[in-house]
């Protein structure tokens, strides 16, 4: 049975080749087409094999009210179709990214992790650390169709110093802020030029009766550190040099306190009563539900403007999209998914290799665009005009990107976990003036050197 299943996957891998290479220069094929082409190459290489097929284990916090649940669960169901009798993924799904993250981390101490998943906060350096972690730059290398789709870009952004690549990127990320017209036009405000004006901005909004900002500082403190991170990424060469480098060795700056100084009247005065342990959750229906005029965030949160399961009647057409103060925005590569299949069998390493192929592939990177508002990694998966008419914020926001000063990343993509995990517990603090905002960045450097 081993020689019939591995014959059966080194086809279904020709015919997957295959269809991308002849994809190559198909530039505006709708989903619907891709996984058609997909669907008939492999057909024609081989029929379904009559033995078992190979099961390969997945791990996915994108479910349930998660922003990309409906694209995540297309994607795999997709997947299982087209390889039906020959690859079937067995999905584990945690309820949040904590959830997520907690029982990976727990999983890579006893080199169990699942054989694809995303390798966010920590996990890939911990698979990398224990072995199971395998090195992709080879199958790039070698697969021209699927690197056609991966790109240059966010293949280097996840290389190391030896040119091994251990993560494939799962989405291209652009983004700005998104405000409330109604409530900018009725205070007589626009989008602040400078973070003086900002927070003159904010004084404005909470004057007219307005709670100006949706911030939360439970989780990773995703809404407020975007701030944060924003504001440090734009103060000049040295602040966007810091939040270009991956693992910074001190916080202890002073932008850096100059930011958490800032964050903490945010914190006080700018948001909601339950901001202080808030979820993302929190902060995403305060703005959705009107009950903010700003929240940081990235295009992936669209969709839910116009679902009004979400969002307040018509509350689509009361967003707007602006570039951070000082001409900012973020522009990065998700750290993407991994594949942790080292002494494993073939017939599983070759099973898995190809749903990552598929997970990063123009097939999920079109679901992923239409249905969860996530950018895809290159040009080559093509932005419908239909698709921009009914998304002016990403049409604005890459407008907008293209006139920006400054470009960063975020303290998730560069700071070490311990580092992420430290916000969560001091913002309250901060928060209640128990610390200093100099004492949150000496917490924040203590944190780093602890993960080293």
């Amino acid at each position: 049975m081993k020689n019939r299943l591995a014959k059966s996957l080194a086809c279904i891998m020709a015919a997957t080749m295959l269809m991308s290479l002849a994809a190559c220069g198909q530039k505006t094929e709708s989903v619907a087409e891709s996984t058609e082409i997909a669907e008939e190459s492999v057909g024609k290489e081989e029929t379904v094999s009559d033995s078992e097929p190979v099961e390969i284990s997945y791990a996915t916090f994108m479910v349930g009210t998660h922003a990309s649940a409906q694209a995540e669960a297309e994607v795999i169901a997709e997947f299982n179709r087209i390889y039906d009798g020959k690859i079937k993924v067995v999905v584990e799904e945690l309820p949040s990214d904590d959830a997520f993250v907690d029982k990976m981390k727990t999983l890579a101490s006893s080199n169990s992790l699942p054989d694809v998943l995303i390798g966010k906060n920590g996990i890939r350096e911990l698979a990398i650390k224990n072995g199971q972690a395998v090195n992709l730059k080879p199958f790039l290398d070698e697969d021209a169709g699927w690197m056609n789709y991966v790109g240059e870009g966010a293949m280097n952004y996840n290389m190391e110093e030896d040119g091994s690549v251990y993560s494939i990127s799962n989405q291209r990320q652009i983004y700005g802020y998104f405000y409330n017209k109604e409530m900018f036009d009725a205070v007589g405000i626009t989008p602040a030029k400078t973070w003086d004006e900002w927070m003159d901005n904010n004084a404005k909004l909470k004057a007219a009766g307005y709670t100006p900002l949706a911030l939360m500082t439970g989780e990773n403190a995703w809404t407020t550190n975007l701030w944060l991170a924003a504001y440090i990424g734009t103060d000049g060469d040295e602040g966007n040099k810091f939040m270009n480098t991956p693992y910074p060795e001190s916080y202890n700056t002073e932008t850096v306190v100059k930011g958490l100084e800032m964050m903490q009247k945010c914190l006080q005065d700018y948001t909601t009563a339950d901001a202080v342990g808030a979820i993302y959750a929190n902060a995403a229906n305060a703005f959705e539900q009107g009950q903010t005029a700003m929240i940081a965030n990235g295009l992936w949160m669209t969709p839910d403007f116009a679902d009004t399961t979400k969002s307040i009647e018509g509350f689509k057409d009361k967003v707007g999209v602006a570039l951070y103060p000082g001409d900012g925005v973020f522009s990065q590569y998700e750290v993407g998914y991994i594949l942790c299949t080292n002494g494993k069998s073939e017939e599983e390493q070759a099973a898995a290799l190809e749903f990552l192929k598929f997970k990063t592939g123009k097939y999920a990177q079109s679901v992923f665009l239409e249905k969860a508002g996530v950018l895809p990694l290159t040009d080559n998966v093509d932005i419908t005009d239909e698709y921009k008419a009914e998304n002016p914020n990403l049409v604005e926001t890459l407008s907008l990107a293209a006139q920006a000063k400054y470009e960063f990343g975020t303290i998730d993509n560069n700071a070490y976990e311990t580092v992420v995990d430290e916000f969560a517990v001091r913002y309250p603090e901060l928060v209640y003036n128990e610390i200093t905002a100099e004492d949150f960045a000496t917490y924040l450097t203590e944190a780093g050197k602890a993960s080293k």
